[in-house]
């Protein structure tokens, strides 16, 4: 019997030590494969008004990936962007979360033009993201900026 128990301890112990990847667990406000829906806005020039797909693709820590679709009349497109995901107060979650990411390529481009290296910072809160986005000051492409607001897909 004790060898029984005592090899019932061990095998307990080997599953509890395997590794578990990083940002996951209960409490990740972007996981990986997750899908947002929502519209971005834009002053400045151009559409006034975007409908959007934000799905996350990859997660490391703090860090992810995602592609940002991005559709306005006949225009869309797809921005492939990086970015960070923080608690705003770390020892108390439930104040939400840092989100800032930025585009650094593009796919799926009809009938517009990308722009990279867009800067978007914002807030997860629950199932939303709530957030502005602004062209740097030296652009090419003027002065453009707007929000964006952004609720998890009901699955």
């Amino acid at each position: 019997m004790r060898l029984f128990a005592m090899a019932m301890l061990l095998t307990a112990g080997a599953a509890t030590a395997a590794p578990v990847p990083k940002g996951a667990g209960e409490g990740d406000p972007l996981p990986k494969d997750s899908v947002w829906t929502g519209k971005l806005t834009q002053r400045g020039g151009g559409p006034t008004g975007f409908d959007c797909e934000f799905k996350i693709t990859k997660r490391d820590g703090d860090k992810f990936e995602a592609d940002l679709y991005e559709k306005a009349g006949e225009m869309e497109l797809t921005y492939l962007v990086k970015g960070t995901v923080v608690p705003v107060d770390p020892k108390d979650k439930a104040k939400g979360f840092k989100i800032e990411f930025k585009s650094h390529d593009a796919k799926d481009v009809k009938n517009t033009s990308e722009i990279l290296n867009v800067p978007y910072t914002g807030k997860v809160e629950g199932k939303k993201i709530k957030g502005t986005w602004k062209l740097p000051d030296d652009s090419e492409f003027g002065n453009l900026e707007g929000d964006f607001d952004f609720e998890a897909k009901k699955e």
